[in-house]
């Protein structure tokens, strides 16, 4: 009965060290699971961090994108009327008309007027100083009708009047190019 007994005393120290094996080894398991779903937890946090980073630098891009784009077309349209001519080239214009006794006394650009008096000389032909204003504004407004950075033509030529028209008043002849009718520069001439 000894043996017995000392066959079962054995048997409970070794069933109670085996469970005391598997509960250390059942709890260390847990730990590593634990350790895992927290790894885990902070990757997906950190996950959601930079996903969250790059949609916000994502929407900073295309807001920055869409306002270049918004000043890029403002300053498109914006040149177009704001961008003054520069008087060099309304003067190279304007002298590319003159008749060879004509002369150009003075030449102004303010606030989108083109202002210029012009002396008209003797002409060979005879051709009544009238006729060779309405001629000349007409030249000189056919070219600068395909410029931008203007919106009214003054030219007052000593002793026969003065011409005014605004862009606005521009017609398209049959070949799609603008110019100011001719009649109308002639009764505007006072």
């Amino acid at each position: 009965m000894k043996k017995l007994l000392y066959i079962g005393a054995m048997s409970a120290l070794l069933l109670a060290a085996c469970g005391e094996e598997k509960a250390e080894k059942t709890d260390a398991a847990q730990e590593e699971l634990d350790k895992a779903k927290e790894k885990e937890a902070e990757q997906a946090k950190k996950d959601a961090e930079l996903k969250a980073k790059e949609e916000e630098e994502r929407k900073a891009k295309e807001a920055e994108e869409k306002a270049l784009a918004e000043q890029k077309a403002k300053d498109e349209t914006g040149d177009k009327v704001n961008k003054e001519i520069a008087v060099s080239e309304v003067k190279e214009i304007v002298e590319d008309w003159l008749g060879e006794n004509d002369k150009l006394i003075s030449l102004t650009i303010e606030n989108d007027e083109i202002k210029a008096v012009i002396k008209l000389g003797p002409n060979r032909f005879n051709i009544p100083a009238e006729n060779m204003a309405v001629t000349s504004y007409s030249s000189v407004a056919d070219d600068l009708l395909l410029e931008e950075g203007w919106n009214t033509l003054t030219i007052e030529y000593v002793d026969v009047g003065t011409v005014s028209m605004n862009i606005s008043e521009k017609e398209t002849n049959e070949i799609g190019s603008p110019y100011f009718p001719v009649a109308v520069i002639t009764e505007r001439l006072k």
